[in-house]
């Protein structure tokens, strides 16, 4: 009785530090970010090559930002720049951009990896929102689209904005990227529960 008990109890206290962990490392690195979302219409090729037409337009917008709170600023700017960009393709979709808080899985940028959890984000739908979509760090510009970005000067600009110990978590530090991964993995794990519930 006693081991089980023991056992028990060592669970909990696992996925109580696992459930702190995931909370606090995802509110410290989602605090000086901005992620981009954009949803296609469809996954039919064109809507997918539309999508990514789009996507162009708006990083060619974003490359000026200075700050996070320029994001939000340029919201109504970057719907505008997608419905431009949509009509000029010869489609007529409604589109809508929000900017708030939104779940995003673990992802890599160029030697990054950001855990998985809710971050501020600017989410464009095109049309109907079916297709598949496209993701990246808006602010700072971790946006990869054929080498447009100057990652390494990104890479600065967040290191000068997080702590050390977190630009240490979220970069591989030549030390390998397996325990970064691991972590992660049990941050998405929790926090993909944590959406379910919801």
């Amino acid at each position: 009785m006693k081991k089980a008990f023991t056992l028990i109890a060592s669970v909990v206290c696992a996925a109580m530090c696992a459930v702190t962990f995931a909370s606090e490392t995802n509110a410290r690195l989602s605090r000086d970010i901005v992620r981009l979302h954009i949803i296609a219409n469809s996954d039919s090729e064109e809507d997918q090559a539309l999508k990514l037409k789009v996507r162009d337009r708006l990083l060619s917008a974003a490359a000026e930002l200075d700050s996070k709170s320029d994001v939000e600023a340029m919201l109504s700017e970057y719907e505008a720049i997608a419905r431009e960009e949509i009509a000029a393709q010869g489609r007529d979709y409604d589109v809508r951009a929000e900017y708030g808080r939104f779940y995003f899985p673990t992802k890599d940028y160029g030697g990054l990896t950001y855990p998985a959890g809710e971050y501020d984000a600017v989410r464009l739908v095109i049309g109907e929102g079916k297709g598949q979509n496209w993701w990246c760090v808006l602010f700072p510009p971790l946006c990869y689209v054929k080498g447009s970005v100057d990652s390494s000067a990104a890479k600065e600009e967040l290191r000068a904005n997080l702590s050390p110990e977190d630009y240490e978590l979220i970069s591989s530090g030549g030390k390998g990227r397996t325990p970064v991964r691991i972590k992660f993995k049990l941050v998405e794990f929790i926090n993909s529960l944590k959406e379910k519930i919801k």
